[in-house]
């Protein structure tokens, strides 16, 4: 049974898709065509309830019905919808929330669609989340855009509340079809308390990785750790956030677009070189291959490695095992030289936790309405409080005071980056996370070179683009 990090973990890394949720997308492909619901979901307008609309029920909830909502029960918890269930009861006294949680989200629901009652909201997370592809081709979700367009409970739009590039990772071919609603920034962690006492920098372009990495290793410590069985490809992550910091968007389009030629790209060459520097320095500590994740993190923060690149999710999901004097930081990817097109403040930055409104629930209006209660800045503010992890709604965050050394780090890294975030969804959205892992695991382990792991790669993907039966998205 996983531990609630370890579930953390899981529902956190869509860059890994570690599960694939590919049994999700073959079941609910068997099973179209269930379902019904009543006319104010299946049959009409998913954003018309069918009661009287006024500016604190912009949808129109039916007084005296009830909103099902379910979430994934991982490392953020449920006290935070449970919370915003008593906020929407403030609002709503004739309208009843009931909210529930699991961490198996794809057997408990995947029955529910069968059978025609699925929940009006449901968190889609986890190891075990439902295959959002297979969702989408059986038209089982519904288009969230009247949602963005609405007042929030704050008074103002709600699509003008949100963090640049927030919609971007559920919006497929055009259609708004999830909200994310915990924002990730990823990035290079470290102990604030160490690198002050060392004297050291972050690293703000890749020579001054490799310098900062011999410096480390005079320390008889090694600058990265790695989780070979499920976790290597983090630092895939890594060498693509410094590839599209060095040659600009165009990089993150021909990747999410699956390019014939997308690992052929001048920076994805420069950005895997680096990598490869990087290994054959012994920068990477040895035995990575045979260990997941959690011992791999809990090796860094134990002082056996240094910088551990990944989400601002690693925070919650180890705080169990960080030393109390830590003092978890973090700063940008660094750039691969001083001449890239977009600048070291940038970040590989987006949304993820996915909430969905399924188009079949009984009260699909309410689904979007408690979506627009937890869009408030209270009910942000008081998730970053409760989980150290930012929301998309801008400017939601308790005091510095009140923040960890971690969270104020994420904070600033958002506000530094302005518009030059971005991200890049090609793993997510074509469940490529295993054969990443696999890949990257035989590259950090130096059983194989720069040239050869893109060569892997892009014959991973040639692969997906020329399979007719799957869905191709579009690239903005």
């Amino acid at each position: 049974m996983m531990t609630p990090l370890e579930r953390l973990a899981a529902s956190r890394r869509s860059f890994l898709a570690l599960a694939g949720a590919g049994g999700g997308a073959v079941a609910l492909s068997a099973c179209a065509g269930g379902g019904g619901g009543d006319d104010s979901s299946s049959g009409g307008d998913a954003a018309d309830g069918g009661g009287d609309k006024s500016d604190d029920n912009p949808f129109g909830v039916k007084s005296g019905s009830s909103v099902d909502v379910v979430i994934f029960d991982g490392g953020y918890g449920d006290d935070y919808a449970k919370d915003a269930g008593k906020a929407f009861e403030k609002l709503h006294s004739d309208i009843t929330p009931k909210v529930s949680s699991t961490v198996n989200i794809q057997p408990e629901l995947q029955p529910r669609f069968v059978g025609g009652n699925p929940p009006d909201l449901f968190d889609n997370s986890g190891a075990q989340s439902m295959n959002v592809s297979a969702l989408i081709n059986q038209g089982e979700l519904a288009d969230l855009q009247p949602l963005l367009d609405v007042k929030g409970v704050d008074g103002t739009a709600i699509k003008d509340t949100l963090l640049p590039g927030s919609t971007d990772p559920g919006t497929y071919s055009g259609k708004f079809l999830a909200m994310n609603y915990v924002y990730t920034v990823y990035a290079l962690w470290f102990s604030k308390k160490q690198f002050d006492e060392k004297g050291w920098s972050a690293p703000k372009t890749w020579d001054d990785m490799m310098s900062l990495g011999e410096e480390i290793k005079k320390t008889k410590a090694y600058p990265f750790s790695y989780g070979g069985q499920n976790a290597s490809s983090y630092y895939m992550e890594l060498a693509l956030t410094m590839a599209i910091k060095e040659g600009g968007d165009e990089v993150r389009k021909k990747l999410d677009s699956l390019d014939a030629k997308a690992f052929e790209q001048d920076a994805v060459v420069k950005a895997y070189a680096a990598l490869e520097d990087a290994v054959k320095a012994k920068f990477f500590a040895p035995g990575g291959e045979g260990i997941k994740h959690t011992q791999a993190q809990t090796d860094w923060v134990t002082g056996k490695s240094v910088l551990y690149p990944s989400g601002s999710w690693i925070e919650n999901e180890q705080r169990g095992v960080t030393p109390k004097d830590y003092e978890m930081t973090a700063a940008p990817a660094p750039t691969l030289s001083s001449g890239g097109k977009m600048p070291y403040e940038a970040i590989h930055g987006t949304a993820g936790e996915p909430f969905v409104v399924p188009s079949k629930g009984k009260n699909t209006a309410g689904g979007m309405e408690f979506l627009r209660v937890m869009l408030s800045k209270e009910q942000a503010t008081n998730f970053t409080t409760l989980t150290g992890s930012p929301t998309v709604v801008k400017d939601a965050a308790p005091s510095d005071e009140d923040a960890s050394t971690a969270l104020q780090a994420t904070l600033k890294m958002i506000s530094d980056a302005g518009e030059n975030a971005f991200t890049f969804n090609l793993i997510d959205w074509y469940n490529l996370g295993p054969d990443t892992v696999t890949q990257w695991t035989e590259f950090l382990s130096g059983r194989v070179g720069a040239d050869e792991l893109r060569e892997k790669q892009q014959k991973m993907i040639d692969k997906v683009r020329e399979d007719d039966s799957v869905e191709k998205f579009d690239v903005k």
